[in-house]
């Protein structure tokens, strides 16, 4: 009986301590074994990745248009802090207080506001790995904090896009912004080539330690992470630097909405420069309130040619062998179709004239007569040929395609608006493409601004792509004379250089309202190339709404001077003919 006695003891004192240890440990130390367990094991972590640059080549040497620079993070680790107060008295100048407390104040009494001690709080949480303080610290602010000597400092290196042409090139390469947690592409090539430059995260799994850091000596990759592809544009830095300054000046001096220059080479479709007024600065791109201006109006913005467009009507007529630069007709200043009355600008009436008239005096009653000889279908047909109507596949996001439209309308009034450029919309980067197969022996080329992509240190160089035989070679050098008169022998404009023979044309162009009826705005623009002989570059002015200036010949013509005189010396070029200005 005693030794039974003696057993039950010994089970009750067992199964009390077997209780009390259960208490303490699912109890008592809840949160450290939980903490502990949920802090190790085996975790897969993600291996991040270089966004790719884009660069641009000047000179044999390549520079960058976005690059990625690294900032950091400021982090505080409570758990090693063992006196909060002392350590925000040491820390307090470096952490940008709204009130500018300094390492002396922070300790008096009538300086321990809301703010100090919602810090004093963060500091104290003695399970704390983590806390973070400050983002984007340069490295210079990274030395001198790690002077301090200072327990619980931590820094985390952060990957920052930046772009450090800022404005000069923003339409072209675009931003990236944050989208669900993942830099996204906006706009230009960052959008257009996201997918390219993000590059494939790779992942890891390893062993994590209590206070959630991985032990290294565990790491094991999983999928090897590879880096964002490098895309290097076609851009010349020297002509877009120019460009950009000339479009920028041109829109204040004339007091417009807006304005656009491309320079293009005709013989492969590389584009040289693209620029647009107004601009942005991608490293604020959060502080432009109206996002219109992130738009990339030299391919994205669709608007009625006007007379420039009298080049692609002239074009059709001559090579569909319809007229000859000496076919002539007779002007009395208006037409009449299908109700509508077209007349020529400022009510001007040229009389007896020929198709070289016509362009060099840009009269709408002979580009009306030209496609009215071409016919209804074969001018659609030759529209389509140079482009119109579709998009050209540039690289860049936000591409329109215009409209031609009113070409599929039975009423002969679309043909004749067609004609001069009314009644049709078609995007910066198609009319100047469509010319530059004139410059080019009639060849159609696709428009390209990326001339290599560097992927896993192999170079991929991009090549001309020829499109279509728009007009025969012997179209386009008649087509090209005839251009040439218009600088030689029609409105005074300044366009042209001395000592070269350059091609071009005139447009200013209504703009529609809202209800459809044309408004009291107009778009100016300007095409040519040069030297007409051998073009070795095409460009395009366009300026929206100008308030000074009637005519495009007062405002994109001499606009077109400027750059055409600076891509020749640039180029140095020699003359093609004499000097006789």
């Amino acid at each position: 009986m005693p030794r039974l006695k003696i057993l039950i003891v010994v089970i009750f004192i067992c199964g009390f301590l077997i209780i009390g240890r259960l208490f303490e440990l699912q109890v008592l130390r809840h949160d450290f074994y939980t903490t502990s367990v949920e802090n190790r094991g085996e975790v897969n972590e993600i291996i991040p990745v270089e966004r790719g640059r884009i660069l641009i080549e000047d000179g044999g040497e390549t520079y960058p248009l976005a690059t990625n620079i690294n900032t950091y993070n400021l982090i505080a680790v409570p758990a090693r802090i063992t006196n909060p107060e002392e350590w925000l008295k040491k820390m307090a100048p470096y952490l940008n207080f709204q009130n500018n407390i300094t390492g002396d104040q922070i300790i008096e009494e009538g300086q321990k506001n809301d703010e100090y001690k919602a810090m004093i709080e963060r500091l104290s949480r003695e399970k704390d790995f983590y806390e973070l303080l400050r983002k984007e610290l340069t490295i210079n602010e990274v030395n001198v904090i790690k002077k301090l000597n200072l327990e619980g400092i931590d820094f985390e290196t952060i990957s920052k896009r930046y772009w450090p042409e800022k404005n000069l090139f923003s339409h072209v390469v675009g931003f990236v912004s944050p989208s669900d947690n993942k830099p996204s592409g906006q706009y230009g090539i960052e959008e257009f080539f996201n997918q390219e430059l993000e590059g494939i995260p790779g992942q890891m799994k390893g062993e994590k330690a209590p206070g959630g850091y991985l032990i290294s000596s565990s790491y094991q990759e999983i999928k090897k992470a590879e880096n964002g592809e490098d895309i290097v544009l076609t851009l010349d830095r020297s002509i877009q630097f120019f460009a950009c300054q000339l479009i920028q000046q041109a829109v204040k001096d004339y007091g417009a909405e807006r304005g656009s220059i491309i320079v293009e080479d005709p013989e492969s479709g590389k584009i040289l420069a693209l620029c647009n007024q107004p601009d942005f600065d991608p490293n604020q791109y959060s502080k432009i309130k109206n996002l219109e201006v992130f738009k990339n109006s030299a391919i994205d913005y669709s608007y009625e040619p006007g007379s420039i467009f009298k080049v692609i009507t002239m074009a059709a007529a001559l090579d569909a062998g319809k007229v000859t630069p000496d076919t002539s007709y007779v002007d009395t200043g208006s037409l009449t179709i299908d109700g509508h009355v077209i007349k020529n600008a400022a009510d001007r009436v040229f009389g007896k004239a020929t198709m070289t008239n016509v362009l060099e005096r840009s009269i709408n009653t002979g580009a009306v007569f030209a496609a009215k000889a071409t016919g209804k279908e074969s001018f659609r047909n030759y529209v389509k040929k140079f482009g119109f109507g579709r998009l050209t596949e540039i690289e860049l996001s936000g591409e329109a395609s215009g409209n031609i439209d009113n070409l599929e309308q039975k009423a002969e009034i679309y043909l004749a608006t067609a004609s001069f450029g009314q009644g049709i919309s078609v995007t910066p980067i198609q009319m100047i493409n469509a010319v530059a197969a004139i410059a080019n022996q009639g060849k159609l080329m696709k428009p390209y601004i990326v001339d290599k992509i560097i992927k896993n240190g192999e170079t991929i160089q991009r090549e001309p792509v020829f499109v279509r035989q728009v007009i025969s070679s012997s179209t386009a050098a008649t087509l090209t004379s005839m251009m040439v008169s218009v600088l030689e022998n029609g409105w005074r404009i300044g366009a042209g250089v001395p000592g070269y023979f350059t091609a071009g044309k005139t447009g200013t162009a209504q703009v529609a309202g809202p209800s459809g009826n044309y408004s009291e705005k107009t778009i100016h623009s300007f095409i040519g190339f040069a030297p007409a002989t051998n073009p070795k570059f095409i460009a395009l002015i366009k300026i929206d709404n100008p308030a000074t200036g009637h005519f495009a010949d007062t405002t994109a013509a001499p606009t077109f001077g400027k750059l055409s005189e600076f891509i020749l010396k640039y180029y140095n070029i020699p003359p093609d003919r004499p000097n006789t200005k």
